[in-house]
């Protein structure tokens, strides 16, 4: 039987205590020279690699054009040198082949870029103040456009950076002066997305100087916006309660060695599962891999959010159970299951789903679990864990798969 399981969970943080975050999440932008995807840990202040995005290098666009926004749906890096846009995941392989961006005006390049997941809609913000939305679809269709006001001004003033914060319901656009070095953030409300209602102004960095900002991500479960002069990173906390626009309060900044390839976008990539545990079968159920793992990534909002189990025996009925907090070990023996269920406490449970396979362990299933936009979630840990049945004419069997622990994010 089926539980209610987002019922409860609007209840979850009266019921567990916040933990860690697993996987920890990290910054992603597209190079402006190699078109590359950066991947950049900004609290340990180092790169931890990159791949070749294959869009091919048609211009040199400006130092103001380019974006990256995440999208959880696909699991991916909308990007875009300023022109052109593809949708790639960690490794660079395709999601969405390269393409021009729909209702860009011939003199105008795409500056920023975001996903809305709530509304499973990709903004783009152009150089001449426009604001785009598209379907968050491949290829994306357009929506509509409104302008921002945010146009160039002499000399040398352009937008270069967008991020939506859906949990406070603001949006975050780079309005910077590439003569002078100075930055600016325009904020507006993701009601009225082109109403600008204040413009605030970037601290400085203690330790050093900060160039100009050409991209914008935000984590706004940890109200932290972040920004890169293309090198370097800052991480500029906010707060929103009891203010008309937010306000920044402190900045802590990271400067890495110079690549001369420089990012032209940032979005902020969500921590990843962690996994715990082995599979197990027993009786008819064959000894399987029973691979449990996120099917896309636990932001809240995320309609489409699934858990995924692959390489499980075929011909057997399947449940993912739902834990109230991480994986918890020793876990629980519950016969006449083959091993221990490590998500509890229980919060409830989703299926039974058939398994289907040409061969033994060749079985999959999806488990559809849509996550709300309520931001109380946001931090909290919780985890997943499949068992099932097997049955034939002489035998009755169990399997387990491992445990996997993720925390409910807001990027």
């Amino acid at each position: 039987m089926k539980s209610t399981i987002l019922l409860a969970a609007a209840t979850l943080p009266f019921l567990a205590a916040p933990a860690a975050a697993q996987t920890p999440d990290h910054l992603v932008g597209l190079t402006r020279m190699s078109i590359s995807l950066r991947h950049v840990d900004h609290w340990a202040c180092f790169v931890m690699g990159q791949c070749p995005v294959p869009m091919p290098s048609v211009i040199l666009p400006p130092v103001y054009a380019g974006g990256t926004g995440w999208d959880p749906v696909r699991s991916g890096a909308w990007v875009t040198d300023g022109k052109q846009l593809a949708e790639v995941d960690d490794q660079c392989r395709v999601l969405c082949p390269v393409q021009n961006i729909p209702t860009l005006g011939a003199n105008a390049f795409a500056t920023g870029l975001d996903v809305v997941e709530s509304q499973n809609q990709l903004w783009i913000l152009d150089s001449q103040g426009f604001l785009h939305f598209y379907s968050n679809s491949c290829p994306p269709m357009p929506l509509g456009l409104c302008n921002t006001g945010l146009a160039p001004l002499p000399p040398q003033t352009f937008t270069s950076g967008l991020a939506v914060d859906e949990g406070s319901g603001f949006v975050f656009m780079a309005h910077c002066d590439f003569s002078t070095g100075a930055n600016f953030v325009a904020v507006s409300r993701l009601a009225n997305p082109c109403q600008v209602i204040c413009r605030l102004t970037v601290p400085p960095c203690p330790a050093g100087p900060f160039g100009t900002i050409t991209g914008l991500g935000v984590n706004w479960a940890r109200e932290i916006l972040y920004a890169t002069d293309g090198n370097n990173t800052v991480a500029i906390r906010y707060v929103t309660v009891g203010t008309i626009c937010p306000q920044f309060t402190s900045i802590n900044c990271c400067y890495l060695p110079n690549t001369l390839d420089p990012m032209v976008g940032l979005a902020v990539r969500p921590g990843r599962e962690t996994p715990l545990g082995q599979p197990c079968g027993n009786g008819a159920c064959p000894s399987c891999p029973n691979v449990h793992s996120l099917g896309n990534d636990p932001n809240l909002g995320n309609a489409a959010f699934r858990l995924d189990l692959t390489q499980a025996p075929g011909a057997s009925l399947m449940w993912c159970i739902i834990g109230m907090g991480p994986c918890s070990v020793p876990g629980v023996i519950a016969p006449p299951l083959c091993g221990p269920i490590y998500s509890v406490p229980v919060l409830g449970t989703l299926g039974p789903n058939p398994i289907l396979g040409v061969t033994a362990c060749g079985g999959q299933t999806s488990y559809a679990f849509p996550l709300p936009l309520m931001p109380s979630l946001a931090g909290w840990t919780i985890s997943s864990q499949c068992a099932g049945l097997c049955v034939t004419a002489a035998l009755i069997g169990t399997a387990v798969s491992n445990c996997i622990s993720f925390t409910l994010q807001g990027s």
